[in-house]
């Protein structure tokens, strides 16, 4: 039987960069049902991005805070999330680390992290279709420090852009943190998760891990979707697991589209194990 230590795990990451996968894996894993885990109930009412838990924690209604009262309160509303916790908690985040220097944004008291990081080309074609935007406009979006996200149900946040985003999670020093690339986690799912629950400090089998991989296969996710939608979907999007390919940007990038993205981000690429052609 799996057992993960309690305590509040960011599971962070750029958006489109494979979040949702691992949320799959974890839940698979952690169930230990003989049975797929139900993608439309991946845990988001314990999400700590919603208005309603915000309001609920902290007593106050978000829309009668201004922006700089909200971001001040966010990591205090994480760490007192994190403080009490009896089972291992899993939490999605497309937050930067860093709200100001100095300045964790989402609090300090969180046992461990896992970060999720993509090649930057992938994420772009992955964006594109997921937010219907043009290639240029999902670039556009990647190389802006100022990209913001929010929702009718959602706190305001800011991702901005995709190298500060991936160094700020990666070279921070304030919350343990393990790196996990998609495309390690594609290549060898198994070896991948093992890794994973080694560093949280949790024991699993290895049928239990096997049963966890074959769950979440990228068909059996296609599967769910198409025969009850997914509740995460962005309105009218045709599929939100679409494809998952590593190295896809090749067939979609022009050469200078993928320029913008190496010029702006060559480190950070380098750093993680991104190759430039040219």
């Amino acid at each position: 039987m799996t057992d993960i230590p309690p305590g509040l795990v960011w599971l962070a990451s750029y958006p489109k960069s494979g979040n949702t996968w691992m949320r799959v894996l974890l839940a698979n894993l952690l169930s230990g049902a003989d049975r797929p885990a139900d993608i439309n109930n991946l845990s988001e009412p314990e999400t700590l991005v919603s208005r309603w838990r915000f309001a609920d924690d902290m007593l106050v209604d978000p829309d009668m805070l201004d922006r700089d009262e909200l971001d001040a309160l966010r990591p205090l509303h994480c760490d007192f999330v994190a403080q009490d916790r009896r089972q291992a908690f899993f939490c999605k985040t497309h937050d930067r680390f860093w709200r100001h220097a100095g300045e964790p944004t989402l609090g300090t008291a969180a046992r461990r992290a896992l970060y999720i990081v993509r090649d930057p080309r992938d994420v772009a074609v992955s964006l594109s279709h997921h937010a219907s935007l043009s290639i240029d406009a999902a670039i556009a979006q990647m190389i802006d420090p100022r990209a913001h996200s929010a929702g009718s149900l959602l706190l305001p946040y800011v991702v901005g852009d995709w190298g500060a985003h991936v160094a700020g999670w990666s070279l921070q020093r304030v919350v343990p943190t393990k790196v996990v690339r998609y495309e390690a986690m594609h290549g060898d799912t198994p070896a991948t998760l093992r890794g994973i629950i080694d560093f949280l400090g949790g024991h699993a089998s290895d049928a239990d891990i096997r049963r966890a991989v074959d769950h979440s296969r990228f068909e059996e996710l296609q599967r769910q979707e198409a025969r009850k939608g997914f509740r995460e979907s962005r309105p009218g999007q045709a599929r939100f697991f679409r494809s998952g390919r590593v190295g896809g940007w090749r067939d979609v990038l022009t050469r200078a589209q993928a320029g913008v993205l190496e010029r702006h981000f060559a480190a950070v690429m380098a750093d993680h194990g991104y190759r430039i052609d040219a």
